[in-house]
């Protein structure tokens, strides 16, 4: 009887220890919840409180565009960028015979060609408008519709420029009245007439030149420079806006990927300027950044992704400092050669017998 008292003592002593182990847990529990639930709140105060910075402080490329941050701003110029080669892929595309499916396509290449080359070629990985699909929407229509617009444009532009030129010769003529109007007056002023000697003199002078002009042979007259108006200024404006974009974004994605400097800035001139080098290939024209047909236009995409990554490099100026550096970089070297006409030396292959001939 003794022995199951004593049991029954050990087994109430045991679930007395038990229920008061259980009974600590439990406050534990409560106190640790209690402290977290206070420390959330804690946060959530804090976040409530700080001060409301709309958008990412730095020059990391967002999603989509916004004004609220470097990083938006770029990506609103990459859209711009893209939307203006894809229209101008499209011009060349069109003019050089292709039709409206492969204007289409040759307008997507232009955009996203550089793109394309950096990220398969260089940095080995999937182009990125296999992720972002609306790049391949907006070069498609936008080339789609400028094959059927834009002859319609050139129209209204051939217009104007009939209509300045009218308006130049009308200025012109009234500069030539009002001259022969003041000489009349002088004339009218001075009533001196020439004497016979004078006169006899003039005239053989007047014969002597005639006859020598007909003596002289012909000289075929230069052709009237190609006029530049508001139209052509503001596709060049849009296009070194995405040329300074394009730069900018190649050169991010050579440093994310660990590349080292003459890389990246390498990376920056390919994503800027390899979508109109396949576009002349296709289209088949001299590739433009490797001719000095037109001013230079592959150096100055160069130097914008040189300076960005200078900047990077210097840790000194701001995300929107080092992304401003490099805008005015490249658009005011841009800006320099098409004004003065600015082209890359090459050899006079007519002139000094240098050329190579090509056997076909």
């Amino acid at each position: 009887m003794s022995v199951f008292l004593g049991v029954g003592r050990q087994r109430s002593l045991w679930k007395l220890r038990r229920s008061s182990s259980m009974v600590a847990f439990q406050s534990r529990a409560s106190a640790s919840v209690t402290n977290t639930t206070t420390n959330d709140a804690a946060a959530v105060t804090a976040c409530l409180n700080a001060p409301r910075i709309r958008g990412r402080n730095d020059d990391a490329l967002a999603r989509y565009p916004t004004l609220h941050s470097p990083g938006g701003l770029l990506r609103a110029m990459d859209y711009l960028g893209t939307v203006t080669f894809a229209l101008t892929g499209s011009v060349t595309a069109a003019q050089s015979g292709l039709d409206v499916f492969g204007a289409s396509i040759v307008a997507m290449i232009t955009a996203v060609g550089g793109g394309t080359i950096r990220d398969a070629v260089l940095l080995t990985k999937a182009p990125f408008w296999t992720s972002e699909t609306e790049y391949i929407w907006m070069t498609i229509v936008t080339g789609c519709v400028t094959f059927f617009t834009w002859p319609h444009v050139l129209e209204w532009q051939q217009k104007r420029q009939e209509e300045r030129r009218r308006e130049q010769q009308q200025q012109q003529q009234q500069q030539q009245q009002q001259q022969q109007q003041q000489q009349r007056r002088s004339d009218r002023g001075n009533p001196s007439l020439p004497t016979p000697a004078t006169t006899t003199a003039t005239t053989t002078t007047t014969l002597a030149t005639s006859t020598r002009r007909q003596e002289e042979p012909e000289t075929m007259e230069p052709p009237e420079p190609k006029s530049y108006d508001e139209l052509d200024a503001t596709l060049d404006t849009l296009d070194a806006i995405g040329l300074s974009a394009f730069a900018i974004i190649g050169a991010q994605n050579g440093v994310r990927a660990g590349m080292p400097i003459a890389v990246s800035a390498i990376c920056g001139m390919t994503t800027s300027t390899f979508g109109g080098v396949t576009r002349d290939v296709l289209c088949g024209r001299p590739v433009r950044i490797v001719h000095s047909n037109a001013e230079v236009y592959a150096p100055p995409a160069l130097l914008g992704a040189i300076t960005y990554l200078l900047a990077l490099k210097s840790k000194v100026l701001t995300p929107g400092s080092r992304l401003s550096a490099a805008v005015l970089v490249c658009m005011g070297c841009r800006y320099l050669a098409v004004t003065y006409n600015i082209k890359m030396h090459t050899w006079d292959t007519q002139r000094d017998g240098r050329g190579v001939a090509i056997g076909k």
